[in-house]
């Protein structure tokens, strides 16, 4: 092993060594475990993130491991084990921030257990989706965090027949097969609704709801708005529903449709969107358009992204907590990766009303 020194010390009433004299890189596994004291499978499973070791154990390893300068060799161990050491995500849009706090919390996750993550977007394209999945498959991923566009697709019957670890990225499925975390989309509309039923009737004549794409997390949202609103049936009857609203961009330019057709400018309005992006860009049209918020138009987002409370109104909205959906699929992915026959889990996350400027 070459010349080197071993200090014991004492701290917090637990023996440490102290390992001072060897050249980084120069060790191996063996010399670690013997150091230590432990076997050489002790010191993989602490290498490998394997919570099955005890902590005061993991620690000394561990700081054998920084002072000695020792660097795994990562490609040996994925030949002895068969594993690849990395997890294929794909998600729709990579540019949402909805989706880039996921991918953060996601990727902290992994390399905190020295896993690497592959990310691709389907930019809502199936085909992009279906190939971007073929494409980890071959380069023989351990696992796959997905968030399908579709919950009846070529995707998700390939991942329903595939014996790879799998949880599905907010969405929500009935089926044996799949693991699964998402937001309680329903009860986000709902609180959305019952925000907008508190509004006195002298501020709200008429209720519009701007949405986007065919996807289980809008329908849900709505469902749940529609859900609230038929408890008054006067004000399910006022609501107009504008579909396929999906970017800033769309929603910038859906504010000259409201001026003409629902006459904003004029008529006292509350305004739902299903999406805090899109609800940002008809925020914008909005004041450009001297359209004052929230005394002409009272506006509700969601999603709570982090940019939401940063508009020139501050964004009333629903939370839904994206980054706690990152770190519950990350955390079960990994779990699934060590024990195959873990048992399938489904998370529904809870949301929450944020009251800001645009609708206090």
């Amino acid at each position: 092993m070459g010349l080197c020194s071993v200090t014991l010390e004492r701290e917090g009433g637990c023996i440490y060594l102290s390992v001072t004299g060897y050249k980084p890189g120069k060790m191996n596994i063996n010399d670690i475990a013997g150091l230590a004291g432990v076997s050489k499978a002790t010191v993989s499973r602490v290498l490998a993130g394997n919570p099955k070791v005890k902590e005061t154990t993991r620690e000394q390893i561990q700081k054998i491991i920084n002072e000695s300068g020792y660097q795994p060799n990562y490609l040996a161990r994925s030949l002895s084990s068969r594993k690849t050491f990395a997890v294929g995500v794909i998600v729709e849009e990579m540019t949402n921030p909805f989706f880039s706090k996921i991918l953060s919390m996601i990727e902290n996750i992994l390399n905190d257990k020295n896993y690497t993550m592959s990310i691709s977007s389907s930019n809502w394209v199936r085909e992009k989706e279906l190939a971007a999945l073929k494409n980890m498959m071959r380069n023989s991923v351990d696992g796959l965090i997905v968030s399908p566009i579709a919950m009846e697709s070529d995707t998700i019957d390939i991942l329903r027949k595939s014996s790879i670890p799998v949880i599905l990225l907010n969405s929500y499925t009935d089926n044996e097969r799949f693991s699964c975390v998402s937001s309680d989309n329903f009860q986000g509309g709902r609180l959305a609704a019952e925000h907008i039923c508190t509004v006195p009737p002298a501020e709200s004549v008429q209720v519009i709801a701007v949405t986007g794409y065919k996807h289980q997390t809008l329908n849900e949202r709505m469902d749940g708005f529609y859900a609230y609103m038929d408890q008054d049936g006067s004000k399910r009857r006022r609501i107009e529903v504008y579909e396929e609203i999906n970017t800033y961009e769309d929603g910038l330019n859906l504010v000259p449709t409201l001026l003409t057709r629902n006459r904003i400018d004029t008529v006292k309005t509350c305004l739902f969107v299903t999406n805090d992006n899109v609800a940002m860009g008809v925020q914008e049209g909005l004041l450009r358009h001297d359209i004052a918020i929230p005394g002409d138009v009272r506006l509700i987002g969601y999603d709570n992204i982090e940019f939401s409370g940063r508009c020139r109104v501050p964004l009333t909205t629903i939370e839904q907590s994206s980054g706690e959906m990152g770190r519950i699929a990350a955390m079960e992915i990994l779990d699934m990766i060590e024990n195959h026959n873990m048992n399938v889990r489904k998370f529904r996350l809870p949301t929450r009303l944020i009251l800001r400027d645009s609708s206090p």
